[in-house]
């Protein structure tokens, strides 16, 4: 698993930097640091992650959700083919093991086709059709039918 932080005042991976994001370019660099929001690399890819009290329907309400039970995942890209789905996997199997507080993993996702193809296809289901956006909602569950060594790897993981 090669996943990374990118804080506040690190470097970004060559070829991803946040004024390049495709998803939501509208973001700066401040609005993906504050409020205990979160920037991931495997330098391949970016993803942004918030953590909110319920499920977003619009970005603005990032700024209105702030918790810590539902992770939000609000815009993930890459350069290199398959970097994006290694990316959500790779940080949703190290927040399972790392904070067990969290009780959803959801995307603030835009409604296109090409959102709903790479989430349907990496195990998520569709929560909620908004005006903007669409929710989709990744389980555990479906990582163990996707991975069937992720049990195993999460005992590894926790030391049992």
């Amino acid at each position: 698993m090669k996943l990374r932080e990118i804080k506040y005042g690190d470097n970004w991976p060559l070829n991803l930097h946040w004024s390049e994001d495709p998803v939501r370019p509208q973001l700066d660099r401040e609005f993906r640091h504050l409020h205990g929001r979160e920037v991931y690399t495997n330098d391949g890819a970016i993803i942004c992650v918030d953590m909110c009290s319920d499920v977003p329907s619009s970005v603005a309400d990032l700024d209105t959700m702030v918790g810590l039970d539902h992770a939000v995942f609000y815009t993930v890209w890459s350069r290199k083919p398959g970097s994006g789905r290694t990316l959500v996997t790779d940080l949703w199997k190290h927040m399972l093991m790392t904070r067990p507080y969290i009780e959803r993993y959801v995307t603030l996702s835009p409604k296109t086709k090409m959102a709903w193809k790479f989430h349907i296809s990496n195990g998520a289901k569709i929560l909620r059709r908004n005006e903007e956006t669409d929710n989709y909602e990744y389980s555990e569950q479906e990582l163990i039918r996707d991975e069937p060594s992720w049990s195993r790897e999460k005992e590894h993981q926790l030391g049992n």
